[in-house]
């Protein structure tokens, strides 16, 4: 009976979960006009991973006016009107955000049930729909080392409140959780233990009421406190293994053709047509290939670089080779196959690791797959490796089957055919053992379902444990941090705060502090301290021109990149100051004689690269902000580890974004002493080598636009010195 009784609880618990869930969603109608007739109008979106003609929208008026309800959980959500397939417009009637990266969209705040009803701290009343905690979720239970993360939500400015009740060895103990963040619509608290066996429930309090969050569910709180129903953790559970390496990793992506030239024999032409459409690569060849890479290592090594992100090798018409039409051959404009093997050999050699890029959610219109098709039509046996709409199909805008962004010439595959899935499969499994690759990075990850991911990491962990996954996507990842796909994703949402405070300037420090909060609760730890930090990509405009060709918010950016959490990843010729706008411009051929000023750049680079490996805080210490100035535009924060007496264990970030000098006292992780200059942005300046701390405080003075490292003074070695 008992036994039955428990299986009755668990159903109605799920149901219940399940009941909530759907109640969550709430109805939204999208509307847009065109100003004359359209065929098509699609909705995209975060909602749909922004695919172009997954979500198409109904017109009743000879299309003009063109309307979609959807089902949408509660949260914020950006989206854009797709008409005829090929121009995408924001909606004239909603408000606009830049999504951190220059791009505009249209913005849609979904609000859970009872957010019609202002938010009062001390009301006594709590908003039920916002309160949340998911045990399966790593974002809510985390075991990172030997320590439990757990994170619990509620709507911002509602709970006066919020305290963790847990039980350990049959004693009832409690845990007065942090804010440690608020967004748009929620407040996040979090709280760490030991990693051990706990049963363990929320108690939340405002005003004279009092609520009880278990595994049941919310009700009012019991007295004394009920643990029958309780959260259960076990030690080790929600654990997941990003490699250890990534941590300490500095990363360096190359376009190989744009990188060195070192075999002038397969450049390929630059005065004809790439392909039987007869278009022209519009940006030309550089010539750069694999071998020119191999020329190069020693001023990686020398610059401090760990790891090699290449952008595609493998065969293409185009320069960037994102539109696969050979997996397993290296393009022959890049060198051979022995080529890709040699160089995997002299990076593992030399100490580098290799990641590839794998481009999975399309290929290239000469894919032997998509041959067959344009050949055989309706009568192919691939045509169901493709998404067709109808027939006959042609390499022709706005094409009869599904493209990346409806580009005629990188048709999508079709994961959900699982031969589809098996074929790429085993192209991962072949290079990641040929070359013992050591990772991945995954293009357009968000719009490939998630159904394949969760094949690809046992495939690849299989062939290699310690190789990295990375995927690429540009809003919040945390579904995909769920230990059952990726490891890490290329962190847009990091540098779309450092380019809004430093390179744009329409940051506050405190909503820089607020962004770097919220990206701290936002993963699983495993996966925040394997976050890809690139101030600029093969994507993105130069960071040297987001900053207006200003070198010395260069170099703070440089210097908020070296001291973060995460991974820092230089894009080639970011360490020199080239410049570029958007695609093409951003991929012009490396420098290979650069100017003193950029010889200076790259200097301080190295130097800050020698300071973060030096210093274990900075690259495995919590984060701790010391100052918040908005008046002044200060910032300061300290990287911090135990025990705080090991060399390396503290590091003390300071930074002066504003144009006037700065006379600064700020609290420091260190009661007496003295703090050691280890490095700073101002190539010539008066700061003194020592600064004295007493009574937990240091006072310093910062020129204008400088930034700082500060170490314990006991910690300093000579090599560290400016």
């Amino acid at each position: 009976m008992r036994r039955v009784a428990l299986q009755a609880f668990v159903l109605l618990w799920v149901l219940s979960m399940l009941w909530a869930q759907a109640q969550m969603k709430r109805p939204v109608t999208f509307r847009f006009e065109t100003p004359t007739p359209a065929e098509k109008v699609y909705l995209a979106g975060t909602f749909n991973e922004w695919q172009p003609r997954a979500t198409p929208m109904h017109s009743t008026d000879g299309g003009r006016t063109w309307s979609l309800t959807l089902e949408l959980e509660p949260g914020v959500y950006q989206y854009k009107f797709v008409v005829n397939g090929t121009e995408w417009h924001i909606d004239p009637n909603a408000p606009v955000v830049d999504d951190g990266n220059g791009n505009l969209n249209s913005v849609l705040w979904v609000e859970p049930d009872g957010y019609n009803r202002p938010a009062r701290l001390g009301d006594g009343i709590f908003t039920r729909s916002a309160i949340d905690h998911n045990p399966a979720d790593l974002r809510d239970r985390n075991v990172a080392g030997e320590t439990l993360y757990l994170r619990l939500r509620t709507r911002k400015q509602d709970v006066a409140e919020v305290r963790l009740l847990y039980t350990q060895n049959g004693r009832v103990r409690t845990l007065s959780m942090k804010p440690a963040v608020s967004d748009e619509l929620y407040t996040y608290y979090t709280a760490t233990l030991p990693d051990s066996d706990y049963a363990y429930a929320f108690l939340l309090i405002d005003g004279r009421a009092r609520l009880w969050l278990d595994a049941s569910g919310l009700r009012p709180a019991p007295t004394p406190p009920r643990f029958q129903h309780a959260f259960k953790h076990r030690r080790g559970e929600n654990r997941f293994e990003a490699p250890e390496w990534v941590q300490d990793a500095i990363f360096y992506q190359i376009v190989p053709d744009r990188f060195y030239n070192a075999d002038p024999s397969n450049d390929p032409p630059n005065n004809q047509p790439i392909d039987f459409t007869g278009r022209r690569e519009g940006d030309g060849f550089h010539g750069g290939d694999l071998k020119g890479i191999i020329e190069k290592l020693d001023y990686l090594q020398e610059l401090g670089i760990t790891t090699l992100y290449l952008t595609p090798v493998f065969a293409s018409v185009t320069h960037h080779n994102y539109d696969t039409d050979d997996y397993e051959t290296v393009d022959p404009q890049l060198g051979t196959n022995e080529d890709l093997e040699t160089l995997a050999r002299r990076l593992h050699q030399n100490g580098f690791r290799l990641v590839l890029d794998g481009v999975f959610n399309h290929v290239g219109i000469y894919f032997f797959a998509f041959q067959d098709l344009l050949q055989h039509q309706e009568r192919s046996p691939y045509k169901d490796w493709f998404i067709v709409e109808r027939f006959p199909v042609k390499v022709e805008p706005n094409p009869a089957y599904w493209a990346w962004w409806n580009i005629p010439y990188m048709p999508k595959l079709n994961h959900e055919n699982p031969i589809v899935r098996r074929y790429l499969l085993g192209v991962v499994e072949r290079w990641t053992r040929r070359l013992g690759l050591d990772g991945w990075r995954l293009d357009v990850a968000n719009e490939v379902p998630d159904r394949f991911w969760r094949e690809f990491r046992p495939v690849v962990k299989r062939a290699n444990p310690e190789a990295v996954i990375i995927g690429e996507i540009w809003g919040d990842a945390g579904r995909w941090l769920q230990g059952d796909m990726f490891d890490s994703v290329m962190n847009y949402l990091w540098r779309g705060a450092v380019l809004g405070w430093i390179a744009h300037r329409n940051l506050r420090p405190s909503q820089f502090d607020m962004r770097m909060r919220d990206l701290q609760i936002r993963y699983p730890r495993q996966s925040l301290y394997a976050m890809y930090n690139m101030l600029s990509s093969h994507d993105t405009p130069r960071f040297w021109r987001e900053c207006g060709g200003d070198e010395r918010r260069v170099r703070l950016g440089f210097l908020l990149q070296m001291t973060a959490i995460g991974a820092p990843a230089i894009y080639y010729g970011d360490e020199i100051g080239m410049d570029g706008g958007g695609i093409p411009d951003n991929r012009r051929p490396m420098e290979w004689n650069p100017t003193p000023q950029q010889r200076a750049l790259r200097e301080f680079v190295r130097h800050l690269i020698r300071v973060r490996q030096a210093i274990p805080a900075l690259r495995r210490g919590d984060w701790q902000t010391l100052l918040i100035d908005d008046a002044r535009n200060l910032y300061a924060y300290a990287r911090t580890m135990e025990p705080k007496t090991a060399r390396g264990s503290l590091a003390i970030v300071v930074i002066n974004n504003g144009e006037q000098p700065a006379e600064i006292e700020l609290p420091v992780p260190l009661a007496e002493g003295a703090l050691s200059l280890v490095a700073s942005t101002a190539p010539e300046n008066d700061l003194r080598d020592t600064y004295p701390v007493s009574n937990g405080r240091v006072a310093l003075t910062l020129a204008p636009m400088t930034g700082i490292v500060l170490i314990p003074s006991y910690h300093t070695t000579g090599g560290l010195k400016r």
